[in-house]
């Protein structure tokens, strides 16, 4: 098996997990504060994983450390996208916002690209273009579809769908620069697994001070339920993000961001069965515009990264 081929691998294990903690979160942070819950979750990982790092893998933590700029950067862009993600997925329906941040992710690749940051890509065949225009048409009537009051679900009025749709928005390209730095990080010399726990000791101090400054506040759970749902958050937390770093070394930012544009109806079916959101034919016709995309979008980008492993 090429590096390209077993990179798609990991990023379409990344997308399956990713879906199921999506319908998760979309729940639990009606009951839970999204920031506690990210302090607790990341807190315990990240602590573990550079614990690890410290005593397996010194040397990694010295170059990270000798790579400032990208270290700091990687923690920035990580505290924003995951801020932007924990919102939105409370405010709109769990299936818009997730298809949303995902289409953005190719566009911001080929965006990057044009202004001349080395990690985008140009759009390498025909069949991609055309994909990633129908992801952006999609995007635009996920948008409209929010706007209206057409989705399954928004907490709130037009205001929360406005913030929401934007910070999905905002999601999909803060994740694409996170994974741009984790990159760099990875040609630098650290290995995924230190790369995964060095990116996210900001946005846990970030966390613990707005939840102890009280935003996203919700009344408090027993200890004992608190512990259960932090438990559930680290295994549908650690092990896609451990995929995604996976895949950050072995593929580019473009095929990660098309194969993860499949998502979303992974997520529209967990919703259903769920029973949360009610059904919504408007996002259904959304999502099937932007899985037509997406498709395309993937084969065009596997097809090209599988010709390029094989040249090289």
């Amino acid at each position: 098996m090429t590096p390209g081929v077993l990179g798609v691998f990991w990023c379409i294990a990344f997308v399956v997990l990713e879906a199921v903690q999506y319908v998760y979160f979309g729940g639990i942070f009606q009951r839970v504060s999204s920031f506690q819950f990210g302090f607790l979750v990341f807190g315990i990982s990240s602590t573990m994983i550079i614990a690890w790092a410290l005593w397996k893998a010194p040397a990694q933590i010295g170059i990270a450390l000798r790579n400032a700029r990208p270290l700091i950067a990687v923690n920035i862009a990580a505290t924003l996208a995951w801020c932007a993600y924990l919102t939105s997925v409370q405010l709109i329906e769990p299936a818009v916002a997730y298809t949303i941040g995902a289409g953005v992710m190719p566009l911001t690749a080929i965006v990057a690209y044009r202004f001349g940051v080395p990690e985008g890509e140009r759009v390498r065949n025909a069949v991609e273009g055309i994909g990633n225009l129908l992801l952006l048409a999609a995007i635009l009537l996920l948008s409209a579809v929010t706007f209206g009051g057409w989705s399954g679900f928004v907490r709130g009025g037009p205001a929360a769908a406005v913030a929401g749709v934007a910070l999905a928005v905002a999601d999909g390209v803060l994740f694409t620069w996170m994974l741009i730095y984790c990159q760099r990080l990875g040609r630098a010399g650290v290995g995924p697994t230190v790369v995964f726990g060095i990116r996210f000791p900001l946005y846990i101090v970030t966390a613990g001070a707005l939840s102890l400054a009280g935003l996203d506040h919700k009344d408090a759970i027993p200890a004992t339920e608190l512990a259960v749902v932090v438990l559930i958050g680290m295994i549908l937390t650690v092990p896609p993000l451990y995929a995604l770093q996976r895949a950050v070394a072995l593929i580019s930012t473009l095929t990660i961001g098309a194969v993860t544009a499949l998502g979303p109806f992974v997520i529209f079916g967990l919703q259903m069965v769920e029973g949360r959101v009610d059904f919504a034919p408007a996002t259904l016709i959304g999502l099937a515009l932007y899985f037509g995309g997406a498709i395309l979008a993937a084969f065009g980008a596997v097809a090209a990264t599988a010709s390029s492993r094989q040249t090289i």
